[in-house]
């Protein structure tokens, strides 16, 4: 009886660690791991290192030398399928159709997947794209993105994501025109790097971008810098940005640039900066027409840009455009409404991902 009665304390203390494992677990940082596996099993994995399906290194080292060939190597199905993608510079488009696929690289300036197609060379803006992200569960963690065309290239798109539930978490992503295409469905960005100049994110996607640093870089000559175009057309659909404790700042030397948080590609355009720290860079007037010399008075009024909370010297909203449609939010209802939770329904598909994040304000 004392050797059953040990025994069951010793089962009872096991099970008393798994589940404080899994309480610490919830908000974890992202590694997948088997889909059979329980959930808080999965998410402790995520902490550490993910179960790798395939192996990219130009060395030699793994199974495969090009991000594309790893690709072509997965089995059919909706598996999450890892790629680990090693140090080094892969000059490849990647096309992502498949679901649940996920690049973990070796760190963001480590790990870069480079490309420098451009309007400039007869593609299509979508095409331009260095990756193209189209199966939903798309996840990226800790790599670079690119688009080396320059700033004169015109539309030349690093990350194109159309992935419904996708992740992109500690990465850097780089361009200049057009950068980020959050094209459609639910995105979360986290503690990520995106820098560029004129519509560096852009799409109509419902996008929750948390801890992310936007960097704006010097634009062709008698241009101006815009952060987002954001593409909403019907009144009230779900979709919209959401920039939530990030930084609007940059690197060089701006002097005579004006940087604008927004412009409307769309007559309902849908953005929201909030609990942020904007630097001097950004315009007194915060926000702009499609063509800054041209005032469209209906766009003007359908359009929905606000601003909560935020910090820093081009955070002053004293002088900020006097159109209906901006809203100088003041209470926390009305920001709550762009939080991961309520804005992309985070709750229901961020904890199993492993990712941390904050759900409300």
């Amino acid at each position: 009886m004392k050797s059953i009665s040990k025994k069951a304390v010793a089962l009872t203390l096991v099970l008393l660690t798994a589940l404080a494992q899994h309480n610490d677990a919830v908000n974890a940082s992202p590694l997948p791991a088997s889909a059979a596996m329980p959930r808080w099993v999965k998410r402790q994995l995520l902490t550490g290192s993910p179960r790798v399906d395939a192996v990219v290194a130009q060395d030699g080292s793994g199974g495969h030398s090009t991000i594309n060939a790893a690709l072509k190597a997965a089995p059919p199905g909706s598996e999450r399928f890892t790629i680990h993608v090693k140090k080094g510079v892969y000059a490849e488009v990647v096309e992502i159709h498949r679901k649940n696929v996920m690049l973990v690289g070796d760190g963001a300036g480590q790990t870069i997947i480079t490309g420098n197609r451009s309007n400039m060379s007869n593609h299509g803006t979508p095409c331009t794209a260095t990756v193209s992200a189209q199966g939903s569960g798309f996840i990226a963690r800790e790599l670079t993105i690119e688009n080396t065309a320059g700033p004169t290239a015109k539309q030349a798109v690093a990350l194109l994501s159309n992935s419904n539930h996708s992740v992109v978490f500690r990465c850097e992503i780089k361009g200049y025109q057009d950068t980020l295409l959050a094209e459609n469905h639910l995105q979360f960005y986290r503690d990520c790097e995106v820098s560029g100049t004129i519509d560096i994110v852009f799409g109509d996607a419902a996008a929750v971008f948390q801890n992310c640093t936007i960097l704006a870089r010097r634009p062709p000559k008698d241009r101006h810098n815009i952060i987002t175009a954001q593409g909403r057309s019907v009144a009230d659909a779900p979709t919209g940005f959401s920039f939530q404790g990030c930084k609007v700042t940059t690197r060089e030397d701006l002097r005579g640039v004006e940087t604008y948080l927004g412009r409307p590609w769309r007559a309902h355009s849908n953005v929201v900066f909030m609990q942020s720290y904007l630097d001097t860079i950004v315009h007194p007037a915060g926000w702009v027409p499609w063509d800054k010399n041209v005032v469209n008075i209906t766009t003007t009024r359908t359009v929905f840009y606000g601003e909560y909370k935020n910090e820093g010297p081009g955070s002053d909203l004293r002088h900020r455009v006097s159109w209906p449609g901006f809203h100088k939010m003041k209470h926390a209802a009305q920001a709550r409404k762009y939080t991961v939770d309520a804005f992309i329904h985070g709750g229901d598909w961020l904890p199993e991902i492993g990712v941390a994040y904050k759900p409300g304000l």
